[in-house]
């Protein structure tokens, strides 16, 4: 379910999924995304500290762009939000101010368990399903962290059929194949399959063409995926 938040509530939820970037699991919790109203929005260190580049209002895609509020901030009267940015380090985030974005919840998420190289969708809080997934290798490990979708791609190659994008990058490869090493939820064909619930990948998360397509329809840009 995705709605229209108040500030209120928007306050106590931000400080729900700070709890999450604590270690705390935060899959039956609402999240909010704040998707861009301006084409450019200048994102800032600080709540009006320096500049740290932009975010844009539409995804490489085409389709609208979202990101993860991590927290908010009420600076000389002025609203500030911290989003997940995407870039790197993993946990770097960038503020921008609350009148330059549309704040919706999300109560969808997904969950990926290293360890047990499972993956959860919950659905307003509920597990919907589960399923085993291959992770990466010992010397290119899947990052762990509070993450999000960054975009989707639909391709027809081994990968098919979608490439969910995610905010997280490796952080032992600082490219991969010409491109940034993002980590990316993708199929199994091809060249790429191996066993479900192996360690073989290079940190992407590998998963059944059914999940991709589920992931796809429940969630969007900014919504959570928490790696652990």
């Amino acid at each position: 379910m995705i709605e229209t938040r108040t500030m209120a509530a928007r306050t106590i939820t931000a400080l729900l999924v700070s709890f999450a970037c604590l270690g705390l699991s935060a899959s039956a919790m609402a999240a909010e995304i704040a998707r861009p109203l301006f084409w450019k929005t200048t994102v800032r260190i600080k709540p009006n500290g320096p500049t740290d580049g932009v975010i844009l209002a539409a995804a490489r895609s085409g389709g609208p762009s979202g990101f993860l509020v991590l927290k908010t901030r009420e600076v000389e009267g002025q609203e500030w939000l911290a989003l997940r940015i995407g870039e790197r380090p993993n946990d770097r985030v960038g503020w921008v101010p609350a009148f330059r974005v549309e704040v919706i919840e999300a109560r969808n998420r997904l969950l990926v368990s290293v360890v047990k190289r499972t993956m959860t969708l919950f659905l307003n809080g509920k597990a919907a399903w589960k399923t085993r997934v291959i992770v990466g290798k010992p010397s290119t490990p899947t990052p762990r962290g509070l993450f999000a979708v960054h975009d989707f791609y639909r391709v027809n190659d081994d990968l098919r059929p979608w490439v969910v994008e995610t905010t997280a990058h490796s952080e032992v490869l600082m490219s991969f194949l010409g491109g940034p090493a993002r980590v990316a939820l993708h199929g199994r064909h091809g060249a790429l399959r191996a066993p479900w619930g192996t360690a073989v990948s290079n940190g992407c998360i590998r998963s059944p063409d059914w999940a991709l397509r589920s992931i796809r329809k429940h969630l969007s840009p900014g919504s959570p995926i928490e790696i652990r």
